[in-house]
């Protein structure tokens, strides 16, 4: 609450000051018919606002972003105003704009006695002198530097200090669902979180705090809280009590006092811009049937040109739609103005609890408007003076609070809030953060259970068939457990080796991946981690990837020194299916009394040496096509475990 002294030259700089201007005005359809619906590329451009420019990724993985400044007179102002939801169609990804500014335009603050009134928006501000620096006391989370200049005085003032809060704040239980009856069924549940955005400004006795929270769900919450100190002063103390409220002892002549009842009436300009285009105003009435009084019918009507809500019922409420620019679903997008503060009934300008005009630079106050464009107007003048249709809407909002004075409030005096909110209505087909089990939950489903996604619950598992594993030992895997889902699964296992696929050799000499629920290791496979990947999927459910932990199997251990080595068996078998080119393929079997040979083999055919890596003691290998009869020799060097061999086997025509 102002003190009373009041800067004559503070009204005469704000007179000239330059304001600060909205979003662009934006262009678009005509408003005087039906508009067609046109589905947008999702993406609004950052912000160009420099250093002004705040983005946040709230933990839950929604974000906004915005322009966010100090103003003068205002005190906290945004621009530009986008959100992105954390989950969602291609369709609804992205960021949309919400918001073209929002701030203060008035605060006005009368006493029931009659006497002081003031007006702490245009005649002292929120800015300049006025802003409190935030401390680790008054922000938690982040600070905003803001550079200043003004006059104290006759002195001019140039300072940077941390004038803007920024915090992640839990809202409580965000959202909850209980499939099914009872305690059956999944439980879907996730805390909220927002963005918050405030400043402190004192005006006066009281300090004021500016706060607006963006959830992650898209809405934004308004909220204006007043703290500080009553106003001292005889003018401010009624000997009347029904103009206040006794605090103090009684019976004490310097305590025994009323302190006077008084008004905060705070009007908000919104200035929307909901994604590109014009613009709508539509209000929502209700009426009840005299035949069946239960039944209460809703209707939309759209609000061509600029208005007053007063003596609105209280079941009537206003939303702000672009009707070329629809969710997922067709359906416009929308924000629903959500104002449950009451208004001052007394005073013409605070008694409508909103407001609709078109959006003019030079309206820039709810009331005693310092811009020299219209000077000394108010939100009454500017919807009489308005003769263009409502495209480019400005909402007023009015939130008022009758503060009656208790003992409590001394001191220093608790916070206590007045505001409203801007509610997302069809901003996106379902809501922000949506998660996959319930993603096909769009629209009347007729008893439809289940997770609209493969959701895994614990990892497959991979065991083997020996309990020393080696080359040779068969792996099998499990598929794991997964979330009921409203289709029966199917399974794919992809077998990894340290993480990329293991892929073999057939007797067609082609390689293929491992897949399947079992696989049988191989020399490649002793000391890595052998994995499995299974992909569960059903029609009309969203796949889901699973991976198990790993599974090692040791390396050998190398013979004692003086260990005999053993001759191992060495077969060779030309195969009878040739490659496309006509060419034989060789396969190379080496094993003994120790399992499968491991290392190379060294192939000599017609004159050519190669060398063929063994896989479990096999190898296929491209032999020459032939013109005549030919030989093959196969040379195996040996290893810890077996004696080096050879064998030799004939080609034919």
């Amino acid at each position: 609450m102002a003190d009373g002294r009041r800067l004559s030259s503070r009204l005469v700089a704000s007179a000239c000051s330059v304001a600060l201007l909205g979003a662009a005005l934006l262009t678009g359809m005509s408003m005087t018919g039906p508009a067609l619906a046109a589905t947008r590329a999702p993406g609004a451009q950052e912000p160009a606002c420099g250093s002004a420019l705040v983005t946040r990724e709230l933990s839950t993985g929604s974000a906004w972003r915005m322009c966010v400044r100090i103003h003068p007179f205002k005190g906290l102002v945004l621009e530009d105003v986008q959100f992105k939801a954390g989950q969602g169609r291609d369709e609804d990804a992205g960021w949309i704009r919400a918001i073209g500014s929002l701030y203060l335009a008035s605060l006005h603050v009368p006493y029931d006695n009659g006497g002081p009134a003031f007006d702490d928006i245009t005649e002292v501000g929120f800015g300049d002198d006025q802003l409190l620096p935030q401390t680790p006391a008054t922000c938690d989370g982040d600070t905003m530097d803001i550079e200043q200049s003004f006059l104290r005085g006759s002195q001019l003032v140039e300072r940077t200090i941390p004038g803007i809060c920024l915090r992640e704040a839990e809202t409580g239980l965000g959202w909850h669902s209980q499939e099914g009856w009872a305690n059956s069924g999944d439980r879907y549940t996730q805390q909220g979180r927002a963005l918050e955005v405030s400043s402190l400004s004192k005006a006066g006795w009281y300090e004021y705090q500016q706060k607006i929270s963006f959830t992650d769900q898209g809405a934004i919450t308004v909220g204006l809280g007043a703290a500080g100190d009553l106003a001292p002063g005889e003018g401010f103390f009624p000997t009347e009590p029904a103009l206040g409220w006794p605090i103090g002892p009684d019976g004490n002549p310097q305590t025994d006092r009323s302190a006077g009842s008084h008004w905060h009436n705070a009007i908000y300009r919104v200035d929307f811009a909901i994604d590109n285009g014009d613009q709508q105003v539509q209000q929502w009435d209700y009426e009840v049937d005299p035949e069946r009084p239960t039944l209460v019918r809703g209707e939309g009507t759209v609000r061509y040109q600029a208005f007053t809500a007063e003596d609105s019922p209280a079941t009537t409420w206003w939303r702000v739609l672009n009707p070329a620019s629809v969710n997922a679903d067709g359906h416009p997008r929308s924000y629903e103005i959500v104002n449950d503060a009451i208004q001052n009934p007394y005073l013409p300008v605070t008694r409508p609890p909103v407001s609709f005009t078109n959006d003019h630079a030079c309206q820039e106050y709810a009331s005693g408007n310092l811009n020299s464009g219209c000077p000394g107007q108010s939100v009454l003048d500017y919807v009489a003076a308005e003769t263009e249709p409502l495209t480019d809407p400005v909402a007023w909002v009015s939130v008022g609070f009758h503060h009656i004075p208790r003992d409590e409030d001394q001191s220093p005096m608790p916070v206590h809030w007045q505001g409203f909110s801007l509610v997302p209505r069809d901003l996106l087909a379902q809501q922000a953060l949506t998660p996959p089990d319930r993603a096909c939950d769009n629209g009347y489903t007729v008893g439809a259970t289940g997770s609209c996604a493969a959701i895994n619950l614990t990892p497959p598992k991979i065991t083997g068939d020996a309990p020393a594993p080696r080359a040779g030992t068969r792996l099998t895997a499990d598929s794991g457990t997964w979330r009921w889902a409203r289709a029966d699964l199917a399974y794919h296992w992809l077998w990894l080796r340290d993480g990329e696929p293991i892929l073999t050799t057939g007797d067609d000499g082609l390689s293929t991946a491992a897949t399947g629920e079992t696989y049988r290791l191989t020399d490649a496979d002793l000391g890595r981690e052998i994995t499995v990947r299974v992909t569960a999927s059903a029609t009309g459910v969203t796949p889901g990837i699973a991976t198990s932990a790993p599974f090692v199997a040791p390396l050998p251990t190398p013979p004692s020194a003086g260990a005999t080595r053993t001759a191992p068996e060495l077969k060779l078998k030309v195969l009878k299916k040739r490659d496309k080119k006509g060419r034989p393929r060789l396969r190379v079997v080496v094993r003994g009394d120790q399992g499968a040979g491991a290392g190379v083999v060294t192939v000599q055919r017609r004159g050519k040496i190669v060398t063929a890596a063994l896989t479990d003691g096999r190898a296929v290998v491209r032999l020459p096509r032939p013109g005549k009869r030919y030989r093959v020799t196969v040379t195996y060097p040996g290893d810890p475990r077996y004696l080096p061999a050879s064998a030799t086997v004939r080609v034919r025509r």
